[in-house]
């Protein structure tokens, strides 16, 4: 069983309820039926439910198994008004216009998360990504002691000439462009947390660079450098069995040899106490955002690496986003996530 087919399996055991506001989308008409068959979420509709069945009629997709929220008829259309009257009540939000705004699918889905009626929410197939992270953090909003969203992707390594195996999360690649050290550090932490949550590994974090142990001087460097000790400091608060270091370039972080000739003190700190092999970092955090969605892309169209997400992370229930290119593989596998994410707590 492959690492993230061992995911699957996980979110198989105790399936959340997910809604999904796309409900006309054939991709996710067609992923929805495949979480229902084989359990991985429990898959609910949302939208006006006349246009859900003539979409699934009109794609001979079976959605009979499946529960549908009709926005126009919901049975918790009062409780819902009542929740986003309270989210929103300080920018001027009133019954009426709550009323108006639940006529939104991805409205209604992020409102239904935040009254508790749904464990989790994906879109992002039809909804620009801007509609769906500044719906969520509106709704549902930041989880405690979160200062923003942020995101990562899991990518699956499937190949014998990448130097990491199974599963290797890169953080952020779809969210924050430019974070300063502070926000860099948070984004490690959120990212460290997410992965021992959903993977059942001690995070072992390499923040990437130009530059390996100041071989170059320069304030992107420097950035990177005040964020790893940061982030030793946040590690050491949490969890003495995580791991980070910093600066570092690529090659240094995934290939022992070249760690050990360019920063061996680096490569000291990567082997645990009462052993002699170095555990290789399981999340990659990246500058920029610039790096890292150029980076993810490389490993996924030349490396041959899937990439599933971008996941979100710092929310107080789990909302994730999809690309409007996605396919339905896609939506399967971040119900899976989402789902798992449902299960553990803020995401």
């Amino acid at each position: 069983m492959s690492a993230f087919d061992q995911l699957i399996a996980r979110a198989q055991q105790q399936p959340a309820r997910i809604v999904l506001p796309e409900a006309t989308d054939e991709r996710m008409l067609e992923a929805a039926a495949m979480a229902a068959n084989d359990g991985r979420c429990v898959p609910v509709l949302v939208g006006k439910e006349s246009a859900i069945k003539a979409a699934a009629s009109d794609n001979n997709q079976s959605i009979d198994k499946i529960e549908i929220i009709d926005i126009d008829n919901s049975s918790s259309r009062d409780s819902l008004i009542d929740t986003l009257v309270e989210r929103r009540k300080h920018k001027g939000m009133t019954a009426d216009k709550a009323a108006q705004a639940l006529a939104d699918p991805l409205v209604h889905a992020c409102t239904a998360v935040s009254a508790g009626l749904a464990d989790g929410c994906v879109a992002g197939a039809v909804y620009p990504t801007a509609d769906v992270t500044r719906t969520a953090l509106q709704i549902v909003g930041a989880a405690p002691g979160a200062s923003f969203v942020s995101s990562f992707f899991l990518m699956v390594m499937k190949h014998d000439f990448q130097p990491l195996s199974g599963v290797t999360v890169f953080a952020d690649c779809a969210l924050v462009v430019d974070p300063d050290a502070e926000q860099l550090s948070e984004i490690a932490l959120q990212t460290a947390q997410s992965t021992q949550a959903l993977m059942g590994v001690d995070p072992v974090v390499a923040m990437l660079s130009f530059s390996t142990n100041g071989s170059a001087n320069h304030p992107h460097v420097t950035k990177v450098q005040d964020a790893t000790h940061m982030t030793e400091k946040l590690f050491n608060e949490q969890s003495g069995g995580w791991q980070v270091i910093g600066d570092v370039q690529l090659d240094a972080a995934v290939m022992p040899e070249i760690l050990q000739k360019k920063a061996p003190e680096f490569s000291k700190n990567l082997i645990r106490a009462g052993e002699t092999n170095q555990s290789l970092p399981n999340i990659l955090i990246f500058p920029s955002l610039e790096a890292g969605n150029i980076g993810y892309k490389l490993c996924e169209r030349f490396g041959g690496c899937d990439a599933v997400g971008p996941v979100l992370q710092g929310l107080a229930r789990p909302v994730n986003d999809l690309s409007r290119g996605c396919k339905t593989e896609d939506i399967s596998r971040i119900l899976a996530i989402t789902s798992l994410q449902a299960g553990v707590g803020p995401s």
